[in-house]
């Protein structure tokens, strides 16, 4: 078993573990554009 560092979600192999971290990578690197975006508009 495999189990997801970000939710804890438990797995039956690595393939699988791997798809579903994806999702929670893309999350991330939205947060993080976003959070920049943000921090663009204030300084202008």
């Amino acid at each position: 078993m495999y189990q997801c560092y970000y939710c804890e979600q438990l797995f039956e192999s690595k393939e699988k573990l791997y798809e579903h971290v994806e999702i929670h990578s893309d999350i991330e690197k939205n947060r993080e554009i976003m959070s920049r975006k943000k921090r663009a508009g204030k300084k202008s």
